[in-house]
């Protein structure tokens, strides 16, 4: 009888043993363990795969800090071999909000230096390392304050784990991105404004015409007004080794109706492509000849350069 007892209390200890060392291991862990979420860093491969490497963030930090944590290791060597950054060294992260389950980062203008193939990659590892982390589900990019957008002009916007491939085919053709200063009127018509335009851009078409079609196109911030009648079109553009710039533009531009004044048109272009460091002036071409005027009132014979304020050539030019 007693060595019943003996046996039964021998297998009553064995199962509260069973039943407290993981509870106590837990309990232990949780309070002297390691105090980290776990989160994944995205590098490329030599086959140009982008694969993850785990990683670890304090916990007792704020979620923004977090994330640029992470944001900043992506730019360390992998401890992998064969595994590389697609950070560039002189990209920056200026910046990051988190607002819900979304990430806005702000990048240095470097962004745009990078060749597509690296660009893709890069905007790719980034989605899907922040994504990693718990709080964050979509990302949006901008690039020293100007939020991205595509060669349509339309907002690139949130990106997530659907909408970026991890491995995604990038393109044969030659694209960059390129922020364009562009002048349009302002809501009286008094003066131009400066829109800050992010675009796509090709490697292969002059910078030029880019910022012809986009002004043709008109502007997309509200109280900005077009400058150039919609039916216009670009017969030509070039720039030669002394600075002048020869737009040639279609018949249209002379006589469909314009709703500013011919200073603001003519302005408008001139202090657009005069941003580009390789135009110092302007001249304009209709039908690839020069005309003497402009709605019979601004001479078009000789170049134009670009002008700070139009306040005093309004005064002059307008009678």
């Amino acid at each position: 009888m007693r060595k019943k007892k003996l046996l039964l209390n021998l297998v009553l200890g064995i199962i509260i043993c069973i039943i407290l060392i993981p509870c106590a291991v837990l309990l232990f862990s949780s309070i002297y363990g390691d105090s980290s979420d776990k989160a994944e860093i995205y590098y490329t491969t030599a086959n140009y795969d982008l694969k993850a490497q785990k990683t670890t963030i304090a916990d007792d930090i704020s979620r923004e800090e977090a994330a640029m944590q992470l944001l900043n290791s992506m730019k360390e060597p992998s401890p992998k071999d064969g595994m590389v950054t697609v950070v560039p060294d002189d990209l920056e992260f200026l910046s990051v909000q988190i607002e819900d389950t979304t990430a806005r980062v702000n990048i240095s203008g470097s962004y745009f230096e990078m060749k597509n193939s690296q660009e893709v990659l890069c905007r790719s590892a980034l989605v899907w390392t922040l994504t990693s982390l718990d709080f964050v589900e979509h990302v949006e990019l901008s690039v020293e304050g100007v939020p991205l957008r595509n060669e349509e002009g339309d907002l690139v916007g949130p990106m997530d784990r659907q909408n970026v491939l991890l491995n995604p085919e990038i393109s044969s053709d030659a694209t960059e991105y390129a922020i364009l200063k562009l002048y349009f009127a302002n809501g009286d018509g008094t003066d131009l404004v400066v829109e800050d335009r992010v675009v796509e851009v090709s490697a292969n078409q002059a910078r030029e015409k880019t910022i012809m079609e986009q002004l043709i196109a008109g502007p997309l911030e509200n109280g900005s007004f077009a400058t150039i009648p919609a039916d216009t079109k670009l017969r030509d553009i070039t720039t030669t080794s002394d600075g002048i710039c020869y737009v040639n533009l279609s018949q249209e531009f002379l006589t469909k109706p314009s709703n500013v004044n011919e200073i603001l048109t003519i302005y408008s272009v001139v202090n657009s492509l005069c941003e580009l460091d390789q135009i110092d002036r302007v001249q304009f071409l209709i039908e690839g000849e020069k005309v003497e005027n402009f709605r019979g009132r601004s001479d078009f014979g000789t170049p134009y350069t670009a002008v700070e304020s139009l306040k005093t050539v309004m005064v002059d030019k307008i009678s």
